[in-house]
């Protein structure tokens, strides 16, 4: 999925190289010159092709300033996100394919598309017999947020088709994109392959009936399911790791004979001082109680998965000496009991979106 101007992009950001190779085999089936699309990247369609490498968020932002200036047509937008295949999105994609329901689906996609491009946030809700999925960009898109949001919103409802096995070309699309902009010229050339646009609105949003929540994904696989999750998890510590300061206090909590480290260990651990740990943790938008209570979360779900462990020794394995103030805790995080995530999961999803419905884009927690 499409990232920042190179003037917002963060330095730091990256994501799948198949990303920038989808865009590039399209501009080159398009006839447009291979070095002409790469200049300023400093990358070469052999990078691109190693289904393991990541790139630069600016590479890609200007691979796709490149791409706008040399075809300068807004269809390619619409194009890109028709083309989207599953299997461009790694373990992520062959996560989605294994999920049980929609439902699952798009909770699976809340933590791990968002991890790989933090480029957007959303806010998800049911609405009569609709769901509303509201995109929200987290980084200025600059002039490029028209183009990036209406290949954003195509790409995630071809995607979704495709996990439910369905064919929009013979069916019809079930979801409707709302979005701000005016209607671009391009849009009537492929307006009978596009899920329904409606424009000028007052938020970018894709709708689709909620009966498709429940609906079984025909390729359901609960071990691939954790398989993908622990695939995923990985490349998230990975990311995490070189994010700073947050990177380095998450590396050291680590639970270990029922404690997590508090603020002075690791302070000490990082060779600082409690106040300056916690400067520069606010300065990166976090504190140490919500990294601590995220770690904490995530290691709960995933002791919780397995049905042979008890509660009281999930309580005791994260820090908590007295169940009831675990339930508690758990309960604040997710929404739900840990009985009642567990029933919810039934095993299978190492993971909930504080405790609801989840959406469907990319970005951090």
């Amino acid at each position: 999925m499409p990232t920042p101007s190179p003037s917002t992009a963060p330095l730091n950001a990256t994501l799948p190289a198949t990303y920038a190779l989808s865009l590039l085999s399209l501009m080159l089936e398009r006839g447009q010159p291979e070095a002409d699309v790469l200049a300023g990247t400093q990358l070469s369609r052999e990078q691109l092709q190693d289904q393991r490498a990541q790139i630069g968020a600016w590479q890609y932002a200007v691979l796709l300033g490149n791409a706008m200036k040399l075809d300068g047509d807004h269809s390619l937008a619409y194009e890109l996100g028709l083309r989207s295949q599953v299997t461009k999105h790694g373990f992520v994609g062959f996560g989605l394919i294994s999920c049980a329901t929609l439902r699952e689906a798009i909770e699976f996609s809340e933590r791990y598309f968002r991890a790989r491009v933090p480029a957007f946030t959303n806010v998800l809700s049911v609405v009569g017999d609709e769901v509303v999925i509201e995109l929200r960009e987290t980084i200025p898109l600059g002039p490029q947020r028209d183009f990036v949001m209406d290949l954003v919103v195509v790409e995630l409802c071809s995607l979704f088709a495709k996990v439910l096995g369905m064919d929009p070309a013979v069916s019809g699309w079930l979801s409707e994109i709302g979005v701000p902009h005016a209607e671009p010229a391009a849009y009537a050339r492929y307006r009978d392959r596009l899920p329904r646009f409606h424009f000028h609105q007052k938020a970018v949003e894709i709708r689709f009936p909620a009966r498709l929540l429940d609906e079984p994904i025909a390729t359901a696989d609960p071990v691939s399911v954790q398989l993908a999750i622990e695939r995923c998890e990985q490349e998230i510590s990975r990311q995490e790791a070189a994010s700073g300061t947050r990177g380095l206090v998450l590396q050291h909590l680590v639970c270990r004979d029922g404690r997590y480290p508090d603020v002075g260990d690791v302070a000490a651990a990082l060779h600082l001082s409690e106040r300056t740990l916690k400067r520069r943790l606010q300065d990166e938008g976090t504190s140490f109680q919500a990294l601590l209570d995220r770690v904490r979360q995530r290691d709960a779900q995933q002791l919780l998965a397995n049905p042979a462990l008890a509660i009281k020794q999930v309580a005791e394995a994260v820090g908590y000496s007295d169940p009831a103030n675990f339930a508690r805790a758990f309960a604040k995080w997710t929404g739900l009991s840990p009985r009642e995530w567990r029933t919810q999961s039934g095993g299978r999803i190492g993971f909930v979106a504080n405790g609801k419905n989840a959406g469907a884009i990319p970005g951090p927690n």
